[in-house]
């Protein structure tokens, strides 16, 4: 008897652990070293003993530890979400968006949803604060009768993808010219979103890239199922019944639900954005209004005080795997901060590009983020350590700081969507229960296209001055 060839699934959790293991163990063999305001000096190398390396297995706690604004924020929708879905509105609001745009605007819906996703990554560089929003927009793309790898990507792309160009990203662009004004580089005060015409231009034309490619991909796998690369995965228990979508009314009740939801969304965009009472918003606050939400839902759906609680951790529940994905992977950068080579790493790296010509090096900053960015996701936190660095290198070899930046944003950009370190990117994948082996045959070819816009970009931005 043949023996069957199962698909390879490979789990994420031990994905990330055998990278921790391995980074645990390098700490031993780089050495330490602490970089401050773009001055490297080296450490003392690291002993090994039993001190240094049990934690390879503290990585674990204190990752959860450093990542725990995420972990509740994804416990707490996940509670939500389970409330919404008792009181029966996501599926009949699901059922009612499809019953509109299933016959004969699907694409045009797919095409909305990724531009807005782009517009929130690139304008807002939101990309942890979308969590919330992306088990409904996945709901929503699986309803239409895509695959889920289409759900996924409107997300993954739309979102990550506008956050390369990031024209007024506070987290790439922001903190970096922040920097150069500190330092002297640009005027104290002044705009930090320098260049900004130019940014929208290659935030028009990655966006647009992004829409054409995954309508490719969605258009012939709705047309041939078997061609999706998630045939074989079952997604019934988050893929919604649509088949009588016409015959479907959403209650009163139900359409309260719906409007506290957005309620939420909007007080979320405010809060973030402009702050309410002279307070602007973070992770947590995100968390404690999708958590009054909920509360507010099953009030509205009539459910009783014990079946809200109830519902609130049942969903918690499911959401437990997603949410400690995030903190495992943050335990990479934790092991290879507390053995101090997190500097060393990144100024051996940053000694590679001295004595290329512009073009040259504007490339080298793209490879050289491009693996720092597996290391420490957070684009602020790599812009603070590496914008000091990289822009004297950069005037020394013919670059302006903002190629200098605008290099920086593509290495930082473009890997959000591939690094497995990144735990917000399983979370994205692990909503839509799309392995990532099978996420790299879809996105791999398009992130070698965004490589190539990146590198015509950049050399536009040396032959102008940008």
């Amino acid at each position: 008897m043949e023996k069957e060839n199962k698909p390879l699934v490979i789990n994420p959790f031990v994905l990330i652990f055998c990278v921790v293991f391995i980074c645990g163990l390098l700490i031993f063999v780089i050495t330490p070293g602490a970089l401050v305001d773009g001055v490297y000096t080296t450490l003392p190398k690291n002993e090994l003993n039993f001190n240094n390396l049990f934690n390879i297995f503290r990585a674990i706690p204190y990752g959860i530890k450093d990542s725990a604004n995420i972990v509740i924020l994804i416990l707490v929708v996940g509670g939500a979400l389970e409330i919404y879905k008792k009181t029966g509105a996501i599926d009949n609001g699901i059922a009612a968006l499809v019953h509109k745009f299933g016959q004969s605007s699907q694409t045009m819906l797919l095409v909305v949803l990724i531009t807005v996703f782009s517009a929130i990554g690139g304008f807002l560089g939101w990309i942890e604060v979308l969590i919330p929003f992306i088990p409904l927009v996945i709901a929503v793309v699986l309803a239409l009768d895509y695959d889920s790898i289409t759900a996924v990507a409107v997300c993954i792309v739309g979102t990550m993808g506008g956050f390369i160009a990031g024209p007024t990203n506070l987290y790439t662009v922001g903190v970096c010219n922040g920097i150069l004004q500190k330092m002297g580089i640009l005027p104290e005060g002044g705009d930090v979103f320098v260049g900004l015409g130019f940014r929208v231009i290659i935030w028009v034309v990655i966006t647009a890239v992004s829409i054409l490619y995954i309508l490719f991909y969605a258009t012939k796998t709705r047309k041939d199922p078997s061609k999706s690369l998630v045939a074989d995965i079952d997604v019934s228990d988050i893929r919604l019944d649509t088949s009588n979508a016409a015959a479907v009314k959403l209650s009163s009740s139900q359409t309260l639900v719906l409007l506290t939801i957005l309620g939420a969304m909007v007080l979320t965009i405010i809060g973030m954005k402009y702050g309410i009472n002279g307070v602007k918003w973070a992770i947590d606050d995100i968390s404690a209004v999708f958590f009054l939400s909920g509360i507010i839902a099953g009030i509205i759906g009539k459910m009783s005080g014990s079946e809200i609680a109830d519902a609130f951790i049942t969903g918690a529940k499911g959401s437990i795997s997603g949410a400690m994905i995030v903190g495992v992977a943050r335990g990479v950068y934790w092991v290879l901060n507390a053995g101090n080579v997190n500097a060393t790493i990144i100024y051996r790296a940053t000694e590679l590009l001295k004595g290329t010509s512009p073009l040259i090096a504007a490339m080298g900053i793209v490879i050289i983020v491009t693996f720092i960015n597996g290391l420490i996701p957070s684009g602020s936190g790599k812009g603070a350590l590496l914008t000091p660095i990289l822009v004297p290198i950069g005037i020394n070899l013919g670059l302006t700081p903002q190629a200098t930046v605008l290099a920086y944003q593509f290495g930082d950009g473009i890997t959000n969507m591939f690094w497995f370190s990144y735990g917000t990117l399983l979370i994205f994948l692990n909503y839509g229960k799309v392995p990532i082996n099978r996420w790299y045959k879809f996105f791999l070819p398009l992130m070698a296209i965004f490589f190539i816009i990146a590198f015509i970009f950049l050399a536009i931005a040396v032959n102008i001055g940008f």
